[in-house]
């Protein structure tokens, strides 16, 4: 269940304005940025204030942890006040993820678990909760928003667990070498990939991230959550599908979520059914007897 909290609740911390118009409709281009514009804005004097967001785990979701802080069901989440790469929102795609994850444990269960583009960090964590062995969290290598993913673990996940989680910069398509390591080189058994693909110039980084990163086993896959929040590109969005499924040695790709979430930004133009809903995928490299591409 979606708890109904805007990214701008006040929970004791500085209060912040809630955009009616989502940052990424300020780009009408398909390529929307490239590596020049990934270069974090100069330090203002007086940053934007920290808001921060909570998320419910579901009734349904069993977790058996130790929790001496009596954190109970819900998660809050710090966010960075204000951000070029929109780390400043928790996305409700990030809210739909985390539910799937938790409500399928074969996924997360004694896995190995990467997150790239994590921005708050929200399915990485319902990861750690859900009895991942390794989670490993990354971001673009931002001071702001990397320290600010290691803040909502230490909030969040108990100590008990704290030794599970890493959280480290990584700039997508550069050397893993230092990703890889923590995994003694086998790679990692599930990546997440929430709400990444808008960002069509770096499709290309991202898939030879993936590429290079997810492991050789036979039930090893990837899942991509996202909203096309700018409806008049859902093919340019989509177009990440059949690239990926091209590249390596092939790769098969199966929708196994659709579900309605509601519009993150009321005055954002386009079709509010498009930007309000989450659409998830998984997949996994081909296999004996399988042709690369998408699975009806």
């Amino acid at each position: 269940m979606l708890d109904n909290h805007s990214d701008c609740d006040n929970l004791g911390g500085p209060s912040c304005s809630r955009r009616s118009e989502s940052p990424v409709s300020d780009r009408e281009d398909g390529d929307f940025f490239g590596l020049d514009d990934l270069l974090p804005e100069p330090e203002s004097p007086l940053p934007a204030p920290y808001s921060f967001s909570t998320y419910e785990i579901p009734d349904d979701v069993d977790l058996k942890i130790n929790d001496e802080e009596n954190r109970g069901r819900q998660l809050v989440l710090r966010l960075v006040g204000s951000h070029p790469l929109w780390g400043h929102h928790l996305w409700n795609t990030a809210r739909v993820f985390s539910t799937y994850l938790q409500r399928n444990p074969p996924l997360v269960k004694q896995r190995r678990i990467l997150e790239l583009g994590a921005g708050a960090a929200l399915p990485s964590i319902a990861c750690t909760l859900a009895g991942a062995r390794q989670v490993v969290i990354t971001d673009y290598p931002d001071n702001d928003l990397v320290e600010n993913m290691r803040f909502n673990v230490d909030v969040n996940i108990p100590g008990d667990l704290r030794g599970n989680v890493d959280v480290v910069g990584h700039l997508w398509g550069h050397d893993v070498k230092h990703l890889m390591a923590r995994t003694d080189n086998e790679g990692y058994d599930l990546l997440i990939l929430s709400d990444l693909v808008f960002n069509h110039s770096q499709h290309d980084a991202l898939i030879k991230t993936v590429n290079s990163t997810l492991s050789s086993s036979p039930d090893a896959c990837v899942l991509v959550f996202f909203t096309s929040h700018r409806p008049h590109l859902v093919k340019e969005d989509n177009a990440f599908f059949p690239r990926l499924a091209a590249s390596g040695d092939g790769w098969v790709y199966q929708k196994v979520v659709e579900e309605w979430a509601g519009a993150m930004f009321e005055d954002d133009p386009g079709d509010e059914k498009v930007r309000g809903t989450v659409h998830g995928w998984k997949a996994w490299r081909v296999q004996q007897g399988e042709q690369p591409g998408e699975i009806h």
